[in-house]
């Protein structure tokens, strides 16, 4: 289905570069309409609420919904799509702190110019994945798209200042890793989950990673786990250590780009998996996250929904 009636929604506040931010979903919005599209601009008004404006719009008659910023911002358009079980196509243009979709779909950096590049894109249909976890106010259930996870790496965003994110963007990260050089161990619990032959698997872990992007940013590019999209399976990286030292450790070979191998660390194939606390474990002190947000805890469930929806892409 071609684009015919655009919705561009933007989050005001995320990312860097925010003053300019107007003035670039007006030169998106103004490519789009000399394309001969239908387009409007939407911001976002508080966390949460792209949710919403997208089943609102949707419902409305816009056939496309461009998530104008970062994972965040296309996790919660994704989420809207999903619920209104709409056939509008979803596209992102990078203008977030984190861009891992926008480079996945190969999406050049600077927004215009992948504005241009996103009308030769055509719509896909894929299976998100879901995750299911235990919010503050009851269960929660949540679709993604490229990675979600468990133990070591939400425990980093819970842990990383909402304002130290926007203003340094992915940099604010490896900010607070370099501060968990003072922390000896990570909490533990326990994973299962169907490995590729249909066996059943557990595991006791501080960090299980679900990915299912192909192309990372940044000092990341060089990292090939062997997961797309595409696939409806994720790849599982399993931290089998409490160590911060190994956890800090195998983030540096990845980012160095050398790769050397570092003990108890598995990446492995699986369509779905569940994690729960150990009896003796302190399940409240570990968070689970997608697409960059912060989610409930444990226990948690991830597998590959079984709707599809439409994705923009190359």
């Amino acid at each position: 289905m071609a684009m015919k009636r655009v919705l561009l929604l933007y989050n005001p506040l995320s990312g860097q570069k925010r003053e300019r931010r107007d003035e670039v979903v007006a030169g998106i919005g103004e490519i789009f309409a000399v394309a001969g599209l239908d387009v409007e601009k939407c911001a976002t008004t508080h966390p949460g609420s792209a949710i919403d404006q997208t089943q609102t719009a949707v419902n409305s008659g816009f056939d496309t919904i461009i998530a104008c910023g970062g994972d965040g911002t296309a996790n919660e358009a994704l989420n809207g799509i999903m619920r209104s079980q709409s056939q509008a196509a979803l596209g992102v243009l990078p203008l977030g702190s984190g861009n891992l979709l926008a480079t996945d779909l190969r999406l050049p950096v600077n927004p215009l110019s992948a504005a241009r590049a996103i009308l030769r894109y055509s719509p896909r249909s894929i299976r998100p994945g879901v995750i299911k976890s235990q919010g503050k106010s009851g269960p929660d259930c949540r679709y993604f798209l490229v990675a979600a996870g468990v133990g070591a790496d939400a425990d980093l965003m819970y842990r990383t200042a909402v304002e130290v994110k926007e203003r340094w963007g992915r940099k604010a990260y490896f900010m607070e890793m370099a501060r968990m050089i003072f922390r000896r161990h990570f909490p533990m619990f326990q994973v299962d989950w169907t490995a590729a032959d249909g066996s059943e698997r557990q595991e006791k872990v501080a960090l299980v990673m679900a990915i299912r992007a192909e192309k990372f940013p940044g000092i990341l590019q060089r990292v090939r786990l062997g997961s797309a999209l595409t696939r409806n399976e994720f790849r599982l990286l399993l931290f089998k250590t409490d160590s911060v030292p190994l956890f800090l450790n195998y983030f540096a070979s990845v980012a160095s780009g050398i790769n050397w191998r570092v003990p108890n660390v598995e990446v492995v194939s699986s369509a779905q998996f569940r994690c729960m606390p150990f009896e003796s474990g302190k399940p409240a002190s570990i968070h689970s996250e997608a697409d960059g947000e912060l989610l409930g805890k444990l226990p948690v469930e991830v597998s590959i929904s079984e709707k599809n929806f439409s994705l923009l892409m190359p």
